[in-house]
């Protein structure tokens, strides 16, 4: 029984039984509700003790039954969460598309090689590995995969291994996440709170202001006990002045309040989510020094923005107007929320976002684990010191296992391979396979191949080039331009590994082939790594001229009873069958 089949069962089940208490406690919520009602009823009417006794008690019973309904819920809301997850990834497994973001607002045309290796959209890449469930995990998930730290490859190795069978913990991080959709208003306005002046941190303000509460409630005290009425007298003065006082600090009151009606839910599933990480027994080096991070000495971060979610939710109470006199007339409520909420903001305004970048790098690390624990056959990449890329049964991680085909590839003599084959017989396929395991190598994530030897180059692809007429650019100009680019980065120093895929189709087939010849001439005298396909046999004589740089490999075809068959292996040779004339005849597009 798959695992996932085995926690949608039990989270089913637990899912059922916390719905069942829920109505149970509804009812009883109900009752409560209509007791109260009627027992403050008969009190007004019949002034009877037990009448008045039996209101309080109900009211009471009410408020905590109200209480209890809705940590139930939110605790049945994340086993359905739950439940959903597991749906999604035995849907998943068996071939249904992503349920989840596919990263298309990350996609650029002019990036080394998101664009051309399909790392984000529908399908893509992203897609694929994506399990985060904030906007903090899906950037660090697009960063891992555009712009990886190379430095901490084997760190993040060893992270991931480790995460791969925490599989409740990264189940749980996900649900907790998922029970709030993150706006984009929230993320702005939490923002724009965080980085606003610290206002009412004055602290011999603040106390002196407390005298007003304290001396309020000393003289309701003196009055029930003495039944004296200038006890009475000074608690109603002293009732209007702390309201005076309060009404003074309304405008600053107001401009928080902005603030916690959209990012309260928010803060609290944060503080569950980092709660998550800060108890969970870790023994890779890497989530160790995470979970540091969110340790201080003032305590974790996931009670420090717990905290900050109470204070919001408190201050929200000023809406509701009879609350909001009696608590301010009394004690000065929403005064004392506003100071504890400058006060937090002045402790940790500088370290929230830091906590929340933490959270979105886990849950980055947690889709990489969601693919080794889904993908036992896949192996972890061995770094190399020295220049070097080789790979054992390479296949494309996004074909599906029973339709893909793995080739094994070595750069560890010749550095520059020239590949030929016919339309449609893999070359763009074996490309992208080998540009997409190797980023997900230098990002520290397993890859679909049996071995995988590799140092981690800076990858530059030309592959897919789009024309802009914004920009007045043709689809010439364009490619031409982003050679421009690997040519002046590798000239800079950077160790690059090159994909490049029929270039230069913009120009004559002479002009085509001498660009090409040139080029590699040039990727020659810079020991530049790397392939380039093409469809131009000629090309592949370059190995006669550089022998110990050049290897030819090849992609054929076969007519079998009038039917073209691609075995997609690569093989070493130069290609020496073409298939386009044979499909135009077969399709009728030729005689």
């Amino acid at each position: 029984m798959s695992p996932y089949t085995s926690l949608l069962e039990n989270y089913t089940a637990k899912a059922r039984t916390l719905n069942q208490r829920l109505r149970a406690l509804s009812f009883v919520r109900l009752f409560l509700f209509a007791a109260f009602i009627y027992c403050g009823y008969k009190s007004m009417r019949t002034g009877d003790t037990l009448f008045i006794a039996g209101t309080v008690v109900f009211f009471i019973a009410f408020l905590l039954i109200v209480r209890l309904y809705d940590k139930l819920e939110g605790i049945t809301a994340f086993y359905k969460a739950l439940v959903r997850i597991n749906k999604d990834e035995i849907a998943f497994l068996s071939g249904e598309p992503s349920m989840y973001a596919s990263g298309g607002e990350y996609a650029n045309p002019h990036h080394p090689y998101s664009y051309d290796l399909d790392i984000f959209g529908e399908r893509g890449l992203y897609a694929y590995l994506n399990r985060c469930s904030t906007a903090f995990g899906r950037d660090a998930l697009a960063q891992n995969l555009l712009h990886p730290d190379t430095t901490a490859i084997k760190q993040r190795q060893e992270a991931i291994a480790e995460l791969s069978g925490k599989i409740e913990f990264r189940q749980h991080l996900q649900a907790y996440g998922s029970m709030h959709e993150t706006k984009d208003k929230e993320l702005r306005d939490l923002k724009a709170w965080i980085q606003s002046p610290v206002g009412f941190t004055n602290k011999a303000l603040y106390y002196s202001l407390l005298l007003f509460p304290l001396v309020t409630v000393g003289s309701l005290v003196y009055y029930f006990v003495t039944g004296n009425d200038k006890g009475a007298d000074l608690f109603y003065v002293l009732f209007v002045v702390n309201l005076i006082i309060s009404f003074a600090f309304g405008r600053k009151i107001a401009a928080h309040l902005s603030v916690s009606t959209s990012v309260n839910k928010l803060l609290q599933q944060y503080a569950g989510q980092l709660k998550l990480i800060e108890q969970e027994k870790f023994e890779s080096p890497l989530l160790q020094a995470w979970q540091q991070r969110i340790t201080t000495q003032q305590g974790t971060a996931s009670k420090s923005i717990g905290t900050l979610a109470s204070l919001f939710n408190y201050l929200e109470t000023v809406v509701n107007l009879l609350v909001s006199i009696l608590l301010n007339g009394i004690v000065q409520f929403h005064v004392h929320v506003l100071y504890k909420l400058e006060r937090w903001k002045e402790q940790n305004g500088n370290k929230i976002f830091d906590w929340l970048q933490l959270l979105g790098d886990m849950e980055a690390l947690n889709s990489f684990a969601n693919l080794a624990h889904n993908n036992p056959d896949f192996c972890t990449p061995e770094l190399s010191a020295t220049e070097t890329l080789s790979a054992d049964n390479m296949g494309h991680l996004l074909i599906r296992k029973e339709k893909r085909v793995t080739n094994s590839v070595s750069f560890a003599g010749e550095k520059f391979m020239i590949l030929t084959g016919s339309n449609m017989s893999g070359k763009s396929t074996f490309l992208r396979t080998l540009g997409v395991n190797l980023l997900l190598a230098r990002s520290g994530s397993m890859v679909c191949a049996t071995r995988f030897v590799f140092y981690p180059y800076d990858v530059y692809v030309s592959m897919r080039i789009t024309d802009s007429l914004q920009d007045s650019e043709s689809f010439f100009y364009a490619e031409l331009k982003r050679l421009e680019t690997i040519i002046a980065h590798l000239e800079a120093g950077n160790k690059t590994f090159i994909l490049l895929d029929e270039i230069l189709r913009g120009t004559n087939s002479n002009d085509k082939r001498n660009g090409t010849i040139g080029l590699i001439r040039k990727l020659q005298r810079m020991q530049a790594c790397g392939i380039i396909a093409t469809h131009d046999v000629v090309v592949a004589d370059l190995i006669q001229e550089y022998p110990g740089y050049i290897s030819n490999n090849c992609f054929e075809s076969e007519i079998v009873n009038d039917e073209l068959l691609f075995d997609y292996k690569l093989k070493q040779g130069v290609c020496t069958k073409l298939s386009a004339s044979f499909l135009m005849k077969k399709l009728g597009v030729i005689d």
